[in-house]
């Protein structure tokens, strides 16, 4: 698969996936539909609500070998410039913007845990000795969404402030929790 949209379902992306890890298979192929930047991002517009196929957009990221940490995010920016606003799109119905990193085979930096990337080690630090991550109040439920929200953005040269976070973060939360992190972050 090429880095681009694609309009997908769980099982498209199950058949694409499989067809590339086996290439020599006879694997039929899926229901996926690349779709251009502008016809992806209008359908996302419409609320990437599932068609009669439970099709939704699917984001491919092929990542190299030796991609540093940010490289999805600096890559996504190139085919969803506004990722990190708040998704005005959403209505009832709608999935959020999934995004398919495709590693490429060999030798990759290898870690324990999630906590071992020295990035995620300080924000960690941080929360565990003040309750903040990037200078900001974070209850510890969310502390995830907020770590890796404050490294895409700053991968992506945007300011980290509790509003930018919030933005970003309420992409894959329920409006529901969306708010009480935009909340928490604010200090409400």
């Amino acid at each position: 698969m090429d880095d681009g949209w694609y309009l997908m379902s769980p099982h498209d992306l199950e058949i694409e996936l499989k067809r590339r890890r086996e290439p020599h298979a006879d694997v039929p192929p899926s229901n996926a539909e690349p779709l251009s930047i502008p016809a992806a991002l209008a359908y996302r517009e419409k609320g990437n609500l599932p068609d009669e196929l439970d099709r939704s957009l699917r984001l491919v990221i092929n990542v190299p070998a030796d991609a540093g940490p940010g490289y999805v995010e600096q890559q996504r920016i190139r085919f969803e410039p506004d990722f990190h606003d708040a998704p005005s799109w959403r209505r009832d119905g709608s999935r959020p913007v999934n995004v398919v990193p495709l590693r490429a085979s060999g030798p990759r930096e290898s870690r324990e845990t999630w906590w071992d990337d020295p990035d995620i080690a300080a924000l960690e630090r941080e929360w565990r000795t003040s309750g903040t991550v990037a200078g900001m109040k974070v209850p510890g439920e969310y502390r995830g969404f907020v770590y890796k929200t404050v490294l895409a953005l700053r991968a992506t040269g945007h300011e980290v402030t509790p509003q930018s976070v919030s933005n970003s973060v309420a992409r894959w939360l329920t409006p529901t929790d969306a708010q009480a992190l935009r909340a928490a972050l604010e200090g409400e």
